[in-house]
């Protein structure tokens, strides 16, 4: 067991256990060693508690300790060029296609590293090899560790925006306040504030703008 519990820390695995029994010497110093949480269940709703505690991946302890293994990848910014005199191009996912001539557009994806440009995301670059994702994208990954801070409660007539940035309904007159979001102060209904923090994990404000989209990836 103390073999078991020495490779499990040289390996940096956390260990955490909910016991169904009494607690048990051996579990507890599992748990304390591998830097782990060690609980007893009381009754079924505490069991549901202490497992919910564990959906959510909790911040690795050894961030200082191992060594960085970094991804470069491009977070392109999609750019509209309708009506301005540029020409209609096909995008590097469907160059290859002589059929589909509705991907010819004057806008898309452009890689920031080679300019090549795409109609979706994500995908790798085919010329540069550089991976293109987009900030929603990534955040599904690491919304726990980095999560959407809380938007500013506003009363309705404090502010002149009249339409929710994110779904474009007008505010109705029952609604009494709206939402702002802290780094780009868009302005968004209760119904886009909760879908923002529980299911998007990103502001679309902050991710439409180049200002704070840059901002973000510094």
């Amino acid at each position: 067991i103390n073999q078991t519990i020495v490779l499990l820390k040289s390996h940096n695995v956390r260990v955490s256990v909910i016991g169904l029994a009494a607690e048990v010497r051996v579990c507890s110093a599992l748990c304390r060693e591998t830097g782990g949480t060690y609980s007893v269940v009381l009754d079924d709703r505490h069991f549901r508690d202490l497992l919910y505690q564990h959906v959510e991946p909790p911040p690795s302890a050894a961030a200082g300790s191992q060594e960085a293994s970094l991804v470069k990848m491009g977070f392109p910014h999609h750019e509209m060029t309708e009506g301005r005199s540029s020409s209609l191009t096909m995008c590097m996912c469907h160059i290859d296609s002589t059929s589909d001539a509705s991907k010819l557009k004057s806008g898309g994806y452009f890689c920031p590293q080679c300019r090549s440009k795409y109609c979706e995301l994500p995908t790798e670059c085919r010329v540069c090899g550089l991976t293109l994702v987009s900030a929603p994208h990534l955040a599904r990954s690491y919304h726990h560790l980095f999560p959407v801070q809380a938007f500013v409660q506003l009363d309705l007539h404090s502010t002149d925006q009249r339409y929710c940035y994110s779904c474009r309904v007008r505010f109705g007159d029952n609604e009494k306040y709206v939402y702002s979001c802290g780094t780009c102060h868009r302005v968004f209904c209760l119904e886009c504030d909760m879908f923002i923090h529980d299911t998007l994990h990103t502001c679309p404000g902050c991710a439409t703008h180049q200002s704070t989209f840059l901002q973000q990836g510094r």
